[in-house]
């Protein structure tokens, strides 16, 4: 791979490819946010040529996983290596640093979550903890995905404020307006209804049944679980982005919704939130942690603990067309402030700010 040189009048190099590795251990699996987020930034990487990337993989023989990954990349403009030897920085992506080189390391921290919702079985919570601790003792920097999260790493961890980079999400280009594939109109919720708590998708059902008795639209489900509540259509998983592509059935998704409902009392950054808007979906979420960061004025927001709330702006939004196409409209717009090009570009300048 050729990398960017530039010159001075004295022939001096002054800049030079940035050698990086990334643990690339889920890559073409992990389906969650975290799995998304991290494609994201790789498929900019790769393109980039001011970087050099090698993709770091478990097993003895880590060239066998090529194939997989450069279809998950779009690219093959990389090395795959169990080891970062030869590089600059390592970008742990994840939460947790699972490969241990004697390099700057630069961790992205999501959440706090194993912290801020500790696992009453010690054993399970110090196996959740643990990858973070490492982390925190032996990252250069943290790139927080929000203000929010960038406080939650401060407060939870005791890390340097300034040596936190908050680097939000962007959003691909595949979620945009388009036409519903359904007339039927129905709520959507993404997400696990019960084993995330903090998604709080309880309220909203409850506020869902106080709101329409049964004789209003659907509320739909996205997730790994169905929660098998009357009313409730579980749409399954929404096919994946792993191989590059995939992203169009959540996307037709966003498009056919009154509303996307967002009822979470903790998030860092909300991903479907801005996805949503990019698709000119109106927005509800809860007025807690980074979600009215992130949606700002472009979505309607009620306590993550108020039901007669959620139940009202429910109300609201599937009744007064108005309302509706102010949110769309407003949403729109927002979702054009959050860029993966412009999200590539600054997690480039945090990984050259330590090799």
């Amino acid at each position: 791979m050729q990398g960017f040189t530039g010159r001075s009048a004295n022939s001096t190099i002054v800049s030079s490819a940035l050698r990086l590795a990334v643990d690339a251990r889920d890559l073409a699996t992990d389906t969650r946010g975290i799995g998304r987020y991290t494609r994201a930034i790789v498929r900019r990487l790769v393109r980039r040529d001011d970087v050099e990337l090698t993709l770091l993989v478990r097993g003895p023989l880590p060239f066998l996983k090529s194939k997989a990954l450069a279809a998950t990349a779009g690219s093959d403009r990389f090395r795959v290596s169990s080891r970062a030897s030869g590089c600059d920085v390592v970008w742990h992506p994840a939460n947790g640093m699972f490969f241990e080189e004697r390099l700057p390391n630069v961790v992205t921290i999501h959440d706090a979550v194993p912290f801020r919702f500790p696992d009453p079985d010690p054993q399970r919570r110090e196996h959740q903890q643990k990858p973070f601790v490492r982390s925190i003792r032996n990252a250069a920097r943290v790139i927080a995905v929000s203000r929010f999260g960038r406080d939650e790493v401060a407060d939870v961890f005791g890390f340097p404020a300034e040596r936190i980079d908050v680097i939000y999400h962007g959003v691909e280009p595949v979620f945009s307006p388009g036409c519903a594939a359904t007339k039927t109109p129905y709520f959507l919720f993404v997400g696990d209804p019960y084993s995330e708590r903090r998604k709080n998708f309880p309220l909203l059902y409850d506020a869902y049944c106080d709101a329409f008795h049964g004789r209003g639209p659907a509320l739909a489900m996205v997730g790994p679980t169905d929660p098998q509540k009357h009313g409730v259509r579980y749409e399954g998983l929404a096919a994946g982005d792993a191989q590059g592509s995939g992203d169009e059935r959540l996307r037709d998704l966003y498009r056919g919704a009154i509303a996307l409902c967002v009822p979470s009392f903790y998030e860092t950054f909300g991903m479907p939130m801005i996805e949503a808007m990019a698709c000119g979906t109106p927005v509800l979420a809860s007025d807690a942690s980074c979600l009215p960061e992130i949606g700002g004025q472009a979505a309607l927001y009620a306590p993550p603990h108020d039901r007669t709330a959620w139940s009202r702006i429910l109300q609201s939004v599937a009744e007064e067309p108005q309302l509706r196409e102010r949110l769309r409209e407003a949403g729109i717009a927002r979702a054009r402030a959050f860029d993966w090009d412009e999200s590539a570009r600054l997690h480039v300048e945090a990984f050259n700010s330590v090799r």
